[in-house]
């Protein structure tokens, strides 16, 4: 089958904005990212030197759709998305665009040249179900995935950040709640830390059948998947929730955060950049929420969120 991609050269800090705007609202079949920091050391990242000529200054991505799917319309979608952004502090000038045809199999072997392994911390490793799952040392947990058109490859700074906060908060027999679960790795680890339960939620068809498919790999029993916008048809309170996405989602979750949330529950909230962050805590003080950690890495913030106190 072939595929129309859309490749842009921009800068990559647009990396995370980006891929989840061409996935969850133009349903992007699948993402290809290369940044030119993946060349530092080559070796280590086993990709070829020739390789790195194929890069930009900064970053190419690459959005693959299926034929029939009218270009010049994504394009034009991509190109309102940059403005908006720029409003934001983005940096948006110099973007590229063209426009390429691959079969789903050539791009499935350029992505999988592409993603390697993550050793997130001594505890935690994101390894392609394709690579040597062998663990660094014998208390190191190994997550399998193939995340396909799902967001979710342990790459990238938000899904590191929500990581970061998981292994200081997560406890056992705690009931988690994973919001937006795209390719189901963080309902896996919370699985893998000692979660009871998860109940993980996705709109996405092609995000419920890859997460399905990490769950396997991992041989994870105790995830329940449901299909919902957000925490539509979602019943239940949870000790912890999990919120990996752009503010603007946030935004619309925040106020139902409560009718979920356990007793001294916490929700730990991922995809904030900077420019929104001051918004973000407003609004949830405004629905009886505090911040109690803040971690940055670039212009991205994590927040863990309890309740306020009466």
């Amino acid at each position: 089958m072939q595929l129309n991609g859309v490749q842009i050269m921009c800068s990559s800090e647009l990396e995370e904005p980006l891929t989840y705007f061409l996935q969850s609202d133009l349903a992007a079949k699948g993402i290809e990212v290369r940044r030119r920091s993946d060349f530092d050391d080559v070796l280590t990242a086993n990709i070829l030197a020739q390789d790195a000529n194929e890069i930009p200054d900064d970053m190419e991505l690459t959005a693959y759709f299926a034929i029939g799917i009218e270009i010049s319309d994504i394009i034009s979608q991509i190109k309102a998305k940059l403005l908006e952004l720029k409003n934001y502090g983005f940096k948006t000038d110099n973007v590229e665009f063209k426009v390429i045809q691959v079969c789903d199999k050539m791009w499935q072997n350029q992505w999988e040249k592409f993603y390697h392994r993550v050793d997130f911390s001594r505890s935690l490793a994101i390894v392609p179900e394709w690579e040597c799952p062998k663990p660094l040392n014998p208390h190191q947990i190994v997550i399998k995935m193939n995340p396909k058109q799902a967001f979710g490859t342990g790459t990238h700074i938000t899904t590191q950040l929500m990581l970061m906060v998981m292994e200081r908060v997560l406890l056992s027999e705690m009931s988690v709640l994973d919001v937006g679960t795209g390719s189901g790795i963080l309902s896996i680890v919370a699985s893998k830390f000692g979660a009871s339960n998860v109940c993980a939620t996705d709109i996405s068809d092609d995000a419920i059948a890859s997460a399905k498919k990490n769950l396997a790999l991992n041989d994870i029993d105790n995830v329940e998947l449901k299909q919902a916008n957000l925490l539509t048809g979602v019943n239940g309170k949870y000790d912890l929730i999990l919120a990996n996405m752009l503010a603007e989602i946030l935004y619309q979750l925040i106020p139902h955060l409560s009718d979920h949330l356990a007793r001294n529950g916490r929700v730990i909230m991922s995809g904030i950049d900077c420019e929104q962050l001051s918004r973000i805590e407003k609004l949830l003080s405004e629905n009886g929420f505090t911040v109690s950690l803040k971690i940055q890495e670039k212009r991205w913030f994590c927040i863990l969120v309890s309740q306020k106190s009466n």
